[in-house]
């Protein structure tokens, strides 16, 4: 009996390496509740934004390239990025509420923390850690998509190594700090080379 068209690509080799090799040998159920159970809202999770955003606007303002990825390794925002990404792919419509929910609520901490910072803070001049955060540009967003193929791939085979890379990559923290820095004031202060101000950039 003939194959019918519609389930010949079923018995193509490559398809069955594919569902063999990568696909059966995958924890789907438990790919999909670690994510969930670090992709929300947690006391944890707001008190690692708020040091992740106190440490990265430190490094922005003294221009400390060390100190900012520092910053994002302890970021805790890519988890609600993963749950989001996973609920779509999985169209759980609850998960991808839950997960930005928390994305929104420590974005706007992050920022409030920030702004708070800079307001006590001496140094408010713009600096060229700075300045690279206000035009983000096309290899920007090739950059994100690399990595979360990357992402993926270390979530689905348990490498969690390769998340110490895709979370430097990735990191909000650095642009939302320099939003947080750019709702103050005394940020605006005009660079002699540039001849403009950091807040219109914003």
């Amino acid at each position: 009996m003939p194959t019918p068209p519609g389930r010949r690509w079923q018995h193509n080799r490559f398809y069955r390496w594919w569902r063999s090799a990568i696909v059966s040998s995958v924890d789907h159920e438990g790919v999909v509740a670690r994510i969930e159970s670090e992709s929300g809202w947690s006391g944890r999770y707001v008190f690692m934004t708020m040091m992740s955003a106190a440490i990265v606007v430190l490094g922005l303002l003294l221009s400390s390239p060390a100190v900012v990825i520092g910053a994002m390794l302890i970021s805790p925002l890519m988890n609600p990025i993963l749950g989001l990404g996973f609920s779509l792919a999985l169209l759980d419509f609850s998960e991808t509420r839950r997960s930005l929910t928390a994305l929104a609520a420590g974005a706007i901490v992050a920022i409030a923390f920030t702004a708070i910072i800079v307001l006590v803070s001496p140094l408010k001049a713009p600096t060229a850690e700075i300045m690279a955060r206000t035009r983000p540009n096309l290899f920007d967003l090739l950059v994100a998509l690399f990595a979360t193929l990357a992402g993926t791939f270390a979530i689905i085979r348990d490498r969690g190594e390769t998340l110490v890379g895709v979370a430097i990559a990735t990191a909000l923290m650095p642009p939302l700090a320099v939003v947080g820095m750019g709702l103050q004031p005394g940020t605006c202060r005009c660079s002699a080379a540039r001849s403009r101000c950091l807040s219109p950039t914003l």
